[in-house]
């Protein structure tokens, strides 16, 4: 019979080179693994322990952690300024992933401004333009395009 904490999966974060720190969450044992081989997978991975525990993991590849949200906000197309209401599911450093709540023409590559409140104690709003990267239905991932300027607002927000 499995233990709790051989199905529950843990996400490990791959650095630019591949390489992912992988901690037991049992005995806090760390070992640093290439994982270059599983660049192109999208499988879950069965990681054993020295201490003999097993669990299960999944490797994320992303540049940046991606804090899950439920903020409020709205965009608008810079070609026509129309706006539209959205749900920000998740943010990182170099962009969002949003839920429309209204239905509309929207394409890889269309340039938005989107503006939207962090739940933070001061209710921080944050101003972005950003590109969309890609449109599933009513789900939009966009990246920021002014990656040279830090916003400390989103970064405090993101620790």
């Amino acid at each position: 019979m499995e233990d709790a904490q051989e199905k529950k999966k843990i996400k490990i974060f791959v650095d630019k080179n591949n390489l992912a720190t992988v901690i037991c969450q049992s005995c806090g044992h760390a070992k640093q693994l290439d994982v270059t081989k599983f660049i192109n997978l999208n499988k879950t991975l069965r990681c054993r322990c020295k201490c003999g525990k097993s669990f299960l993991c999944t490797l994320e590849f992303r540049e940046y952690f991606r804090k899950k949200t439920k903020l409020s906000g709205h965009f608008t197309f810079l070609r026509d300024h129309l706006q539209h209401k959205i749900i920000v599911n998740n943010v990182s450093h170099s962009g969002i992933n949003f839920s429309m709540l209204t239905v509309c023409d929207i394409k890889i590559g269309d340039m938005l401004e989107v503006i939207f409140t962090l739940d933070d104690t001061n209710k921080t709003v944050i101003r972005k333009q950003v590109e969309v990267k890609s449109a599933n239905n009513q789900l939009i991932g966009c990246c920021f395009t002014d990656t040279q300027s830090y916003d400390k607002e989103l970064g405090f927000y993101l620790r």
